[in-house]
C-alpha cells in the first residue's frame, strides 16, 4: 500500500477501495489506513492542493468542476476550499480569458464573410457552453466574453 500511495497523492477513500479489492477485513484496513497517515503517506490536505493545482494547470478546469470531482473522491467541503483557495483568482481569470480566445478562433474558422445577428449569437452562446463545461462560472464567462466585444 505504501507503493500504491507512493505513486501519486491519493485520498483515504481510493485506497480503502483498493485495500477492499485485496480482500482485506474491514479492521485490518482501518489499522493499514492508521500506519499510511502516520507515516505521511495519505495527506488529504496536500491531495486536495494538488489535485486542485493540477486539474487547473493543465486541463484548464474551473472551480466548479474541480469541486464535483473532488466531491466525488469523498473529500469534505472544507478540504475542497483549501484546495481551491490554491488558485489565486488573477490566474483563474487569465486562464478563462486565454480558453475563450483559442476556443473563439476555433469556433471562427468555420465561419462565413457576412454572417448575421443570430449566427453570431449561436457562436457566443457555443463558446458560452464551452467556459461553463469546463467548470467556470457563469458570472465570470459572460463578463470575460463582453470584455472581448464580439
Amino acid at each position: 500500500m505504501q507503493n500504491y500511495c507512493a505513486y501519486t497523492e491519493r485520498t483515504k477513500q481510493e485506497v480503502l477501495k483498493k485495500m477492499q479489492g485485496y480482500g482485506l477485513s474491514e479492521g485490518d484496513a482501518e489499522m493499514v489506513m492508521e500506519k499510511l497517515i502516520k507515516a505521511g503517506f495519505i495527506n488529504e490536505i496536500r491531495f486536495v492542493k494538488s489535485f486542485a493545482g493540477g486539474k487547473f494547470r493543465i486541463k484548464k478546469w474551473g472551480k466548479r468542476k474541480i469541486e464535483m470531482e473532488m466531491k466525488k473522491k469523498g473529500i469534505s467541503g472544507e478540504l475542497i476550499e483549501k484546495g481551491l483557495n490554491e488558485v489565486t483568482e488573477a490566474d483563474y481569470q487569465e486562464t478563462l480569458d486565454e480558453l475563450l480566445e483559442k476556443k473563439w478562433k476555433l469556433i471562427m474558422r468555420s465561419a462565413k464573410e457576412e454572417e448575421d445577428y443570430e449566427a453570431k449569437q449561436k457562436k457566443k452562446q457555443k463558446l458560452m457552453r464551452y467556459a461553463l463545461q469546463k467548470g467556470y462560472e457563469m458570472d465570470m464567462v459572460v463578463k470575460s466574453v463582453k470584455r472581448m466585444k464580439l
